[in-house]
């Protein structure tokens, strides 16, 4: 058997094709299948089991996607929080300098 090609993800409309094309085949020959999983009924769980993951997996680059705009929000709010911590510190120094040459 060779090895299968995994690094890119199966399209649903791809996988429910590919469901549909094997259950008209067993519906209209007495084709018997060799393994558990090669059934309808394994056909359809399997191809079940593919659709949740598939959505977990788009549910969680959401969430990713989610983060990483906080993330970069935080950021901006810690860079804006220094440049006013700077200009804070800048103005406290001039005024001690303007008060000292009086």
């Amino acid at each position: 058997m060779n090895p299968i090609e995994s690094s890119c993800p199966i399209l649903r409309k791809t996988a429910s094709a590919d469901v549909e094309a094997c259950q008209s085949l067993f519906s209209g020959s007495d084709c018997i299948p060799h393994c558990a999983m090669a059934t309808p009924t394994g056909i359809n769980a399997i191809a079940a089991a593919l659709g949740a993951r598939q959505q977990r997996e788009t549910e969680v680059a959401a969430l990713v996607n989610v983060a990483a705009a906080a993330a970069r929000q935080a950021e901006v709010e810690l860079h804006n929080a220094v440049m006013a911590m700077r200009e804070s510190v800048h103005r406290c120094l001039d005024a001690s300098d303007t008060l000292n040459r009086d």
